[in-house]
């Protein structure tokens, strides 16, 4: 039987996700929620590397001081070193997070920023669907 040649970027894919998640050069995060919608839909699984060099328009992931949970959305302002950030979805998100309460007014210290999502070229990479896997054993545990 002969691999297509779609069969063969698939299992490249593959391979090179296990090699990057393995050498910590870059992490998965899934995603929860809509608030990001159409980037991410609920159930993703995205990729970040550390908190270096956030610009606005960045997608980060960050620990809420409020609340314990994580929080994946844009970076819309910084502020004295601190990052204010929204989601994109403005139905759900129609405000900046610092004031529906879900970060402190002046923004998110660095400290609490977890990584920058991975952008190649202005292109946010996810797998849809995946994160639920992640989703569901941290609910049963």
């Amino acid at each position: 039987m002969k691999m297509k040649k779609s069969d063969l970027a698939i299992i490249f894919l593959i391979i090179l996700i296990y090699v990057l998640m393995f050498s910590n050069i870059v992490q998965t995060a899934s995603v929860e929620g809509v608030s990001m919608y159409p980037i991410f839909q609920n159930g993703a699984l995205t990729f970040y590397t550390s908190p270096n060099n956030i610009k606005v328009g960045n997608i980060i992931i960050y620990k809420s001081p409020y609340f314990n949970d994580y929080v994946i959305h844009r970076v819309i302002n910084i502020q004295n070193g601190n990052y204010i950030t929204q989601g994109i979805d403005k139905i759900t998100n129609p405000k900046p997070d610092n004031e529906i309460g879900l970060e402190p007014l002046n923004g998110i210290p660095h400290n609490l920023i977890v990584g920058k999502v991975l952008e190649i070229d202005n292109v946010t990479f996810s797998i849809p669907y995946l994160g639920y896997i992640s989703i569901l054993f941290s609910a049963i545990i």
